[in-house]
């Protein structure tokens, strides 16, 4: 697996941010370019079979090749201080920019002749038809691109010093010869990637900070521990059914919620909303690796999706986003060989974990109270000790039959009414 770390570019002095900063915008001038080139006047190419395929986005022909042939400088009339080296780099980011600006009108298109050999019906081909022509790829903004290089012009060198780790050294870079030298100083974070994993020829250099990537060997999953579930939440982040629950506050005072409230009160797309998102998604992390996973062999978490949909939320809710939530499990899961499972959430904050009764009425707000065995008991808590057992799936049919408000029991042997008859002929 890949992982990044970041490193300031505060310690540089003020002649190799100006040489950075000359080079920035060459480099945006030679991607915009590119960029234009390419999606104005197409791009054609040879695959494996020597067969010519074609990039055109009239013809909504999507293909292109993850590298791009040095034909494409000659042909855009690039006049540029940029070397050979930093234009191939900058080709390489091209054609990822332009892929995954085309990469859902390319799956459209892929399905739209899926379902043509499959005979489907002209109702359903005319939605996606309609969905294709609405859903025009747009061209990459390349105002604001980070740099991207690679080996051939950029490489870290480690020094003896108790001031800096190392430097980034920016090396062919330019026709005007500028040789780069960035100092670079480890954090606690890039010394524990160093430790268990090797660092990769490839550097993303963005304003104020260049990210490292790493490249960590794959964990073998643990064989022995125990089986925990995890709900999401806005008061509390994860809840876990063996009772850890993430921290509700920092050393500042500060929640999720209050940070959530935070974001609602700034204006979008401006630099407070910004920094007010990157304070939610730290808080989020520090919560989380404030759990400990050195016995869980197993992370049942809840799968959340199409929040709002055909229900509008609140605009605090609309800024809680679960994708962090998750990302963050997943990839600390990923760190201590924890196999991870992502459930679906139906009906799992409305089930008992002791009876399995399944209504409602009984989820009120933060309590659970069970009205048939008389559990009492938090809910987020209550809907984790559901997570951590394997359920039988809900179908989507019965979901549509309303019956979790007069009540059922969910078992893992299965389905039943309040009166124990099967519910299997239902399903």
């Amino acid at each position: 697996m890949i992982r990044s770390s970041q490193h300031t570019l505060k310690f540089s002095n003020i002649s190799k941010r100006d040489n950075l900063s000359i080079f920035r915008k060459e480099y945006i001038l030679a991607t915009k370019a590119f960029v234009d080139y390419i999606w104005n006047n197409g791009y054609s190419w040879k695959d494996k079979d020597n067969n010519i395929k074609y990039f055109n986005i009239k013809d909504n022909k999507l293909d292109l090749p993850s590298m791009l042939t040095s034909e494409i400088i000659k042909k855009s009339n690039l006049n540029t201080i940029l070397t050979g080296r930093a234009l191939k780099c900058c080709l390489t980011q091209v054609a990822g920019l332009i892929n995954a600006s085309v990469e859902k009108q390319r799956k459209r298109l892929y399905m739209l002749d899926k379902l043509k050999q499959e005979g489907k019906t002209k109702k359903k081909l005319d939605k996606l038809i309609k969905k294709i022509k609405q859903n025009i790829p747009q061209k990459p903004n390349c105002d604001r691109v980070n740099i991207e290089l690679n080996s051939i012009c950029c490489s870290y060198q480690k020094i003896d010093s108790k001031e800096f780790d190392g430097f980034l050294r920016l090396t062919s870079i330019t026709k005007t010869k500028l040789d780069i030298k960035i100092p670079i100083k480890h954090t606690s974070h890039s010394k524990k990637m160093s430790s268990r994993g090797t660092l990769k020829a490839s550097f993303l250099i963005r304003n104020n900070s260049v990210d490292f990537r790493w490249e960590i060997p794959d964990m073998s999953k643990k064989q022995n521990g125990i089986t925990v579930g995890a709900d999401q939440g806005m008061l509390d982040v994860l809840n876990m059914s063996d009772r850890q629950i993430t921290p509700k506050q920092d050393i500042h005072g500060h929640s999720l919620s209050s940070i959530l409230d935070k974001l609602c009160r700034k204006k979008k797309n401006s630099i407070a909303f910004g920094k007010a998102q990157d304070h939610r998604k730290n808080f989020i992390n520090w919560s989380i690796n404030s759990l400990d996973f050195s016995n869980i062999c197993k992370v049942n978490l809840e799968r959340i999706w199409n929040i709002g949909y055909k229900n509008p939320t609140s605009k605090k809710m609309s800024h809680w986003t679960n994708t962090l939530i998750r990302d963050k499990v997943e990839s600390i899961c990923e760190q201590n060989g924890v196999q991870l499972v992502h459930q679906s959430s139906t009906y799992r904050s409305q089930r008992c974990s002791e009876c399995g009764i399944v209504r409602k009425s009984n989820r009120k707000g933060k309590i659970y109270t069970c009205d048939n065995c008389g559990l009492i008991e938090d809910a987020d808590y209550n809907a984790s000790k559901n997570h951590e057992i394997n359920l039988p799936e809900i179908p989507y049919d019965f979901r549509n039959l309303n019956m979790n408000r007069k009540g059922f029991f969910w078992l893992e042997s299965g389905l039943f009414s309040l009166d124990g008859r099967s519910l299997q002929s239902l399903l």
